[in-house]
Formats: C-alpha cells, sequence, structure tokens
C-alpha cells in the first residue's frame, strides 16, 4: 500500500539543537539592531545585486523588513514541518518506508530552516553596516541552499528504496 501517511515524526537531538540555535541566532540578530538602532544612519541598504553591491537604500526603518521576513518564514516552515502528510516527497512512501522517508525530509526540512534563519540574519547584521556584501555571498548562499537539498535527496532515495 502507497500513499500518504499521517505520523508524528520524532524530535530528535539534532532537530533541538537546530531550534534552540535558529531561535538564540533570530533572538541575537533582533536584540542586535535594537542595541545599534541610535547609531544607525538614516539611509540603509535594502537591496544587493548579484555581486553583493549596494543598488538600492531605504530608511532606517527598512532594516526591520529582512528580520521580519525571517521569522515568517521560520514559523511558516515550522508549520509544514509539523504536518508530513503536506510534503511532496519525490518518492513512492509506503507503511514499510515512511518513517524513513518523512525522517529525511524533516531532517533535510529542519537544515533548510537553519539555513534561510543563518542567510537572513546575516544580510540583516550586515546592512547595518552600509557596506557591500561582497561578491562570495551569493554563491556561498547558493551552496548552503542547494548543497544539503542534493544531498538529503540522495539519502531521500536511499531511504525509499530500503
Amino acid at each position: 500500500m502507497t500513499g500518504t501517511f499521517e505520523m508524528e515524526i520524532p524530535v530528535t537531538r539534532y532537530h533541538k539543537f537546530i531550534k534552540y540555535l535558529c531561535i538564540l541566532i533570530q533572538a541575537g540578530t533582533v536584540l542586535y539592531l535594537l542595541f545599534i538602532w541610535n547609531s544607525l544612519p538614516d539611509r540603509i541598504p535594502t537591496h544587493y545585486n548579484g555581486s553583493g553591491v549596494i543598488d538600492s537604500f531605504g530608511s532606517r526603518y527598512t532594516i526591520w523588513i529582512c528580520p521580519a521576513a525571517m521569522l515568517l518564514m521560520y514559523q511558516f516552515i515550522g508549520l509544514i514541518e509539523r504536518h508530513p502528510s503536506w510534503w511532496n516527497t519525490g518518492v513512492t512512501v509506503t507503511k514499510m518506508n515512511a518513517k524513513r522517508v518523512y525522517g529525511t525530509v524533516k531532517n533535510m526540512v529542519v537544515t533548510m530552516k537553519f539555513v534561510l534563519v543563518l542567510v537572513f540574519a546575516y544580510i540583516s547584521i550586515w546592512s547595518s553596516t552600509g557596506r557591500n556584501l561582497g561578491a562570495w555571498f551569493l554563491p556561498v548562499s547558493l551552496a548552503l541552499t542547494f548543497v544539503p537539498i542534493i544531498i538529503f535527496l540522495i539519502l531521500l532515495s536511499r531511504a525509499a528504496k530500503k
């Protein structure tokens, strides 16, 4: 029998570690921005091009857009994380492999949540400096996104075959 199985995926030490690390990074980002608020210039970078060069500025209040997006996306991904039946695994899920498949996908979702928080926190903090991100930022952030996805897709394929 194949299909979607509603099941509770156990929370591992890895999941807990990443959760608390994400909360710490998010709180640290907000606290840092609050701490430096009075020293922010009236204009701060609001967008960077693919080379990491500032190509748009906004008022100092726009510094809160990135942390707000980070917090909202973290919560949204957290909601998705709690509902394995919503996931499109890309593999056939059976009663025999459901726990392995959903466990692998949950690990991927948790990892991607961490990457999202890390990238958005970095952009938030770096924007407060008013400097360019640097040409390295785009390739590094893309690698941080796609390398784990590729690794987890390979692990997912193996989990489905066992």
